[in-house]
């Protein structure tokens, strides 16, 4: 939703029916990392084949959103699957406020975003924080100029968020920051347990 949202940001600030199933396959068909699995070695790879199923999840929540035109049960299930406390209820807000802006320059029905692991910037069994890039052109006619730095923690998913099993995968959105000028944060996996 947060990228929805970020949708009329970025086009005020630069000129930024559901789909299917929101569940991965169990091993991505290119023989890449399982998003599923946590494995031995977090890398770059393994965290762009998470981002994929979130942002098909959230892609999920932005069609949903705009067919109904209202924050619906099947929108909130959706944002509740892929974003932690106390992001979830930023995006919720964010959601709400979506209705308002225009959104002529959304696709209809939006396709989903492709974030893009910049720099893995700490990763443990528990947190993984990273700078990334994303890539508005299956969501917006015209995208506009992307914000210089973009960053997400991701942890794992809180108990009992997910019921319905959207998210295949054992994380969940914890922490974004988009600044429109390079900027560097601290990590925000800082003193996580491993």
């Amino acid at each position: 939703m947060r990228r929805l949202v970020a949708l009329s940001v970025v086009v005020a600030l630069t000129a930024s029916a559901c789909s299917g199933s929101a569940r991965a396959k169990a091993a991505p068909p290119d023989g890449g990392p399982n998003p599923d699995v946590v494995p031995a070695v977090i890398t770059p790879a393994y965290v762009d084949a998470v981002f994929k199923v979130l942002d098909h999840i959230d892609g999920d929540a932005s069609r949903a959103l705009i067919a109904a035109h209202a924050v619906t049960p099947t929108v909130l299930r959706y944002i509740r699957a892929i974003y932690n406390d106390p992001l979830y209820a930023q995006e919720v807000k964010i959601a709400q406020q979506s209705l308002g802006p225009d959104l002529s320059n959304v696709r209809r029905p939006p396709g989903d975003v492709k974030t893009t692991v910049v720099k893995l910037i700490s990763a443990s069994p528990s947190c993984i924080f990273v700078e990334t890039a994303s890539n508005f052109d299956a969501v917006l006619i015209h995208p506009g100029k992307p914000v210089a730095s973009e960053y997400w923690a991701l942890r794992r998913k809180q108990l009992g968020t997910d019921p319905d099993h959207l998210n295949p995968t054992p994380w969940a959105l914890a922490f974004n920051a988009d600044y429109l000028t390079p900027t560097s944060i601290p990590d925000q996996c800082a003193g996580s347990s491993s």
